[in-house]
């Protein structure tokens, strides 16, 4: 029977730093491979190994001789040599009490002679051995030799020194990288009067832009010329970590956010005068996040992520510098779960549904367009406002399923309204990302050829800042829709552009006053002023003019005298359910009209 080697005093450091310089590693590398096929060649063995002894193994990092990668390290020859700073030699196994049972002594590769030189850090761990091996007995090394394998020992530890600085440095820029930088704030023994500064030194998207526009060698010239700033603007001794394309960090003594503050001020002020790369003018737009790292919390890996939010956050609304915020840590993660989980619910069969709020029209008291409107109930979460999760959608490609769902659900119900003799029409909400090429259009003109409905009783809203994005594209699909018959709304009008040289090329038959302009005409004579100029000009131009957000008789009063077409509010009705809509439609309603009509509409 085998018997194990005592585990060394300082185990515990020795398996820490195996695990940091990344030292089990499968990837072969071709000095080390050299290194132990010069030594088998010197010494005249059939056997060199690099070996690293971890907890339960050893792992021969680098070999020759022997097709085994791994051996338990209760057999390991290696285990032995670990525990002194001399080459360990054993002239014939089989006459060594601690290895004459060891099964790679009494079966392949059936090892008599060992000599193993300990690889040592500089602060004394022996990670592992450079080991020679024969199957047969052999006289003990000389001086000369001994002298030979510690030297040839202390070429392989300066290659694995060499492999984790490498591990360590992100190539384009020379800086550290991430893993590094985990592991000096790990390292750090007062880490609670330090504090981890992340520089978020562009949107992402806008150096996509440049690649595309510039080239990638430019946008890494800028990259470098961004950290060549820093450089000068920071104390030499700063040791700067990229963690990102855009992103680098660096750790700081918190001594206070008065004086971290200031360094803050200085490298804002420096980017905000625009770098020059080859002679190109390029603005900067740096967002910076301060996280302390004595904070106390459970996932130290988290360190990154959370300072990352925090620029993100400062450069998302414009602050300069955020310091670290768990209520702003806990939405972005929110937000993160509700896009993965709107993904899985656009499958699902009962989370989404719609719901529809009615328009009336003010001179007939007809419901002539009910809006079919998104909700989602989520499995744990409950019901998700759309005024959450949206955005959200908004900012993915994952709106584009979002609205084919609302499309086919729409289109299916409006089918059903229609064989039921409901003369009105039904809206739905498009993107600007659904605008933005023929997917959505294509999709619409097909469940209308499939479900047979009448074009005319269909409506699309669509927001001004479509127009804005890309008005050329977003003419031709709508041009492409209203050849149809489909009716064209722009909703919220009011709180965007309201380019009205826009609106002349678009083929819009409607225009929906935002909620803002319309909740405080009743108290607020500049908005009276401003609803009644932008009704006369849309009237003027042939648009139906339709106010939402009518939720006082007061207001509806004043949106009739300024000549409004219709109305849409909570005075009128809340959102409701299919059923709860046919059974308003077939009562509730007739009153609705009565009691506005008593006010003059």
């Amino acid at each position: 029977m085998a018997n194990s080697a005592p585990m060394p005093l300082n185990e515990a450091s020795r398996l820490s730093r195996i695990t940091h310089m990344g030292l089990l590693d499968s990837t072969a590398d071709d000095v080390l491979d050299h290194i132990v096929d010069m030594v088998a060649l010197v010494f005249e063995v059939p056997i060199a190994l690099v070996s690293i002894v971890s907890e339960h193994q050893q792992w021969f990092r680098a070999g020759t001789g022997l097709e085994e990668r791994e051996t338990p390290r209760d057999i390991s020859f290696c285990a032995y040599s670990i525990l002194g700073r001399d080459v360990l030699q054993i002239p014939d196994a089989t006459q060594d009490s601690r290895f004459r049972d060891n099964p790679m002594v009494t079966g392949e590769p059936h090892i008599r002679f060992y000599a193993g030189v300990p690889l040592v850090t500089a602060d004394g761990l022996a990670l592992g051995t450079l080991c020679i091996i024969d199957n047969r007995p052999r006289a003990a090394l000389g001086p000369r030799e001994v002298t030979m394998l510690e030297m040839y020992g202390q070429l392989v530890m300066k290659r694995l020194n060499n492999l984790r600085k490498a591990s360590y440095v992100d190539q384009p820029t020379g800086l550290f990288n991430r893993r590094r930088l985990e592991e000096d704030i790990v390292a750090l023994a007062d880490r609670h009067e330090h504090a981890l500064v992340a520089l978020d030194m562009v949107d992402p998207a806008f150096l996509d832009s440049i690649v595309k526009a510039l080239g990638y060698s430019f946008a890494q010239e800028l990259v470098r010329g961004m950290i060549d700033s820093c450089r000068r603007l920071l104390p030499e001794d700063t040791a700067l970590y990229k963690v990102s394309p855009t992103r680098i960090a660096l750790i700081t003594r918190h001594t206070g956010p008065e004086q971290a503050e200031q360094l803050f001020r200085h490298l804002l002020k420096h980017f905000r005068e625009p770098l020059i790369c080859r002679n190109i003018p390029i603005q900067m737009d740096v967002g910076i996040g301060v996280l302390p790292l004595g904070l106390d919390r459970r996932d130290e890996k988290d360190w990154i992520r959370l300072v990352v939010s925090a620029a993100d956050e400062a450069r998302g609304k414009a602050t300069g510098w955020r310091w670290y915020e768990p209520h702003l840590d806990f939405a972005q993660q929110r937000a993160f779960l509700l896009l993965a989980s709107l993904a899985d619910a656009v499958r699902s069969p009962d989370q989404l549904s719609l719901v529809f709020q009615p328009r009336m029209e003010v001179s007939s008291g007809r419901v002539v367009t009910v809006e079919a409107l998104l909700r989602w109930q989520h499995p744990v979460l409950g019901p998700i406002s759309p005024a959450e999760f949206i955005p959200l959608a908004e900012k993915t490609a994952l709106i584009r399923s979002l609205s084919l769902w609302v499309l086919r659900y729409a289109v299916e119900q409006a089918v059903r309204w229609q064989a039921q003799g409901y003369a009105f029409k039904v809206a739905m909400n498009v993107s600007a990302i659904d605008l933005a090429n023929s997917l959505f259009s294509d999709a619409l003109f097909e469940q209308l050829a499939i479900s047979g409905l009448d074009p005319g009783r269909f409506e699309l809203e669509f927001t001004e800042s479509a127009l804005c994005e890309n008005p050329d594209l977003t003419r031709l699909q709508l041009e492409r829709l209203r050849a149809l018959d489909i009716d064209i709304a722009i909703d919220d009008f009011g709180t965007g552009y309201s380019n009205w040289s826009y609106l002349r090329q678009i083929p819009a038959t409607t225009v929906k006053l935002d909620k803002s302009l319309v909740e405080h005409l009743d108290v607020n004579e500049k908005d009276r002023r401003l609803v009644e100029a932008i009704v006369d000009l849309a009237r003027r131009l042939g648009y139906r003019v339709v106010a939402e957000g009518a939720e006082t008789e007061a207001v509806y009063e004043i949106l009739c005298q300024l000549g409004c077409h219709e109305v849409q509010g909570y005075l009128i009705a809340r959102p409701m359910t299919v059923s709860g809509l046919e059974h308003w439609m077939n009562g509730e309603r007739t009153h609705k009209v009565r009691q506005l009509r008593a006010l003059g509409g």
